[in-house]
């Protein structure tokens, strides 16, 4: 009887360690459907606090100076109520979830075609795995995510009067102009988070050891810790990504001061795309390394690293949300 126990309780922990191997016990669907969970949850739980970094971070023409969190906060409440905080989330949830699944499912593949299944610490095979991994996921989500960040500012009603809007004022360019810019920063984020995440876990114990579900919080403990450093390390490439994705839907200050406006949490005037005005100006940053130079010499060093407070404040939960939901969700369909 006591060996028939041991058996069995060695079966439940190797079918809970299953997720870290890509084999037929674990079919694609499961991935799908994993990743697709992490990846709402992750973004719809975070979304407040991505739009505060966003409009932290856009260019303000008519302002000049920094913009603290708590200003934010307090004029997106004053606005709508809470309301504003949500701008712009069902684009996040259309992209997040098709982004996702391409995530998980390329991190599964590389990983189990380049980590051994030995419990040893392979960082740099691991964060070329989280490169890899990241790089499926932006190019389906960078599109999207333009949108998303130009409906927080309140710039569009919905996505469908923004993206007809980038499409016929900048054309398909609009929704991709960020996309180096996005994978030079989401590529090293996603290398050092992977790398991180499979560190800790192997110094807790938790790598591809066999574990029981009590494991499970040190999960979403390593992942958030993983976030934590990431954001940091990327910070400054994020400022540039939210400049590129966001410059055309803010009104140049001289040219605009007559003509109706929106404003946005931050004070700034904004343009009003949905409405049947075409204004149309030259943008103001046209790449990674022009964008870094007209920040520092207009803005000083420190502009780069604006919104980076609630940016970690969004990251570590995020990374946490995500992978933990993701570890947690596969866990539960292979014990069905």
């Amino acid at each position: 009887q006591i060996n028939a126990d041991g058996e069995e309780s060695l079966h439940l922990c190797e079918r809970f360690e299953q997720w870290e191997e890509w084999d037929a016990s674990t079919p694609l669907w499961r991935h799908a459907v994993a990743g697709s969970c992490a990846g709402v949850m992750e973004h719809i739980g975070m979304y407040p606090l991505d739009t505060v970094k966003t409009h932290m971070q856009v260019l303000r023409p008519n302002t000049g100076g920094s913009v603290a969190l708590s200003d934010v906060v307090n004029k997106l409440l004053q606005e709508s109520g809470g309301r504003g905080f949500m701008r712009g989330a069902s684009s996040i949830i259309i992209g997040c979830i098709p982004a996702h699944v391409a995530l998980f499912t390329s991190y599964e593949y590389a990983k189990a075609s380049l980590v051994k299944d030995d419990g040893a610490q392979e960082p740099l095979k691991a964060a070329i795995c989280g490169a890899s991994a990241t790089f499926c996921h932006d190019v389906i989500l960078t599109p999207m995510d333009v949108v998303k960040q130009r409906m927080q500012l309140g710039c569009y009603a919905n996505v469908g009067d923004c993206l007809r809007s980038v499409m016929r004022q900048e054309g398909l360019a609009g929704l991709y102009r960020s996309m180096p810019t996005t994978l030079a920063m989401n590529v090293p984020f996603g290398s050092i988070l992977v790398a991180s995440n499979e560190s800790i876990k192997t110094h807790l114990g938790i790598g591809n050891r066999r574990q029981d579900r009590s494991s499970l919080p040190w999960y979403f403990f390593a992942a958030g810790v993983s976030g934590a450093v990431a954001s940091g390390a990327t910070q400054p490439l994020d400022v540039v990504k939210t400049r590129l994705q966001t410059q055309d839907c803010l009104q140049q200050a001289a040219s605009s001061r007559d003509k109706p406006h929106v404003e946005n949490a931050a004070g700034s005037r904004l343009v009003g795309p949905s409405s049947n005005m075409q204004i149309s100006f030259k943008p103001k940053y046209s790449g990674f390394l022009p964008t870094v130079r007209t920040i520092v010499c207009e803005e000083g060093w420190r502009a780069l690293y604006k919104g980076a407070l609630p940016r970690m404040l969004h990251a570590i939960p995020s990374a946490a949300m995500c992978w933990g939901t993701y570890e947690a969700v596969k866990t539960w369909l292979q014990n069905r």
